[in-house]
């Protein structure tokens, strides 16, 4: 299957937390990502998952200190979450947030 012209996909992705503070009171947040794909270019569904695969490699090959050691890492830490997200955000891929109570 593929797009015809002019056609295009588009990636919905959304988070929610809710957060419960030291004074007992609860708040709820959300982030979200909501990416089209370009009509004749890229999907966003390619954008998405390919850009990331490749900001994170050229990180690795550029030696950051944070994926600069041995054994499989996972993307938890603001080490390696926030150069990754900073690189995404200049390729259009952001997620958005915001408190929602």
């Amino acid at each position: 299957m593929s797009f015809q012209p002019g056609e295009r996909d588009l990636v919905m992705l959304q988070h929610k937390f809710v957060v419960e503070w030291a004074d007992g009171k609860e708040a709820v947040f959300t982030s979200t990502l909501e990416l089209l794909g370009k009509p004749g270019g890229y999907s966003a569904m390619s954008l998405s998952v390919g850009v990331t695969c490749g900001i994170a490699t050229q990180l690795l090959l550029d030696g950051h200190p944070a994926l600069n050691v041995p054994g499989v890492l996972a993307p938890y830490t603001k080490e390696i979450c926030d150069p990754i997200r900073d690189l995404l955000e200049q390729e259009g891929v952001k997620m958005v947030e915001k408190q929602v109570s």
